[in-house]
């Protein structure tokens, strides 16, 4: 396994928004093998900028692993849908500029819950839109995955889609989902924070596909909820289904952030075999 951090760790969409060179250098000075880029940090598609970006990493001797983006496919409407399905297939361009081998995607939310603190306090659940079922929900996201597998072949990068609140807030979902789609070009991102419900048992069920995984760190407290994650047991999940990829580090504790993340790399070193 490798050691990597999300630039999402430095910066929760709240408070002062560094540039992305900034969060690339902090995660070299913090210890970190590489580094995945929220979408929300890129400042620019253009290839200038982005050759910038992969020049900086090698500098510092960081791979840029993964892309972070914020699809929605839950749209009712096939118009809406193809847009989601254009915005992933723009992105996976710029992942591949940057060097990127995993890009995250997300199933998407209904949007009955209006705010996320809300969300957050339903522990992820939401309603469906009225008229609409949850198997029409797994339909359009397999289809709109299919529909992005052969751009992600081509550029030889692994989509991965994370339970990531909405449709993919229980695992058995996420299952149903995984099954319909035969690729070697996807797989699942387990994020081990946002399993509320049954924990360790949702983490071993999609660990067999698990392409990428996202700790969540709290110190300090958790910016919505905080969960004491036992990671000598999440590694060791991991490591039955011969996991070696990379483990990427969501620090969204409340505590200062560079002091946040280099508590959570102290931990997550602690448990995990380095490679």
């Amino acid at each position: 396994m490798r050691l990597g951090i999300s630039t999402y760790s430095y910066w929760h969409f709240k408070g002062r928004k560094f540039s992305l060179k900034d969060y690339i250098r902090w995660a070299f000075e913090d210890g970190f093998s590489g580094v995945e880029i929220l979408v929300n940090h890129i400042e620019s598609k253009a290839r200038s900028y982005l050759k910038e970006v992969k020049r900086l990493a090698f500098n510092y001797s960081l791979d840029i692993y993964a892309l972070a983006l914020h699809n929605n496919f839950l749209k009712p409407d096939p118009v809406e849908r193809e847009a989601q399905v254009e915005y992933v297939l723009n992105w996976l361009d710029v992942a591949h500029e940057l060097g990127a081998t995993i890009v995250r995607i997300n199933s998407g939310r209904w949007g009955t819950v209006k705010r996320f603190d809300e969300l957050m306090a339903r522990k992820g659940i939401e309603p469906p839109l009225e008229g609409y079922t949850e198997e029409d929900a797994i339909e359009w996201v397999v289809d709109s995955i299919y529909r992005c597998l052969d751009r992600a072949e081509d550029l030889g990068i692994i989509l991965g889609l994370e339970n990531h609140w909405g449709l993919t807030t229980r695992a058995e979902t996420m299952l149903e989902i995984v099954k319909r789609i035969n690729s070697r070009w996807f797989g699942v991102i387990m994020d081990t924070g946002n399993f509320v419900h049954d924990t360790y048992t949702e983490l071993e069920m999609i660990a067999p596909f698990t392409v990428m995984v996202h700790a969540k760190t709290y110190f300090g407290g958790g910016e919505w909820y905080t969960l004491e994650l036992d990671y000598d047991r999440v590694f060791r999940i991991l490591e039955k289904h011969n996991f070696r990829g990379w483990v990427s580090l969501e620090y969204e504790g409340k505590e200062d952030y560079r002091e946040g993340v280099r508590k959570s790399r102290e931990l997550l070193r602690r448990f995990m075999r380095i490679s």
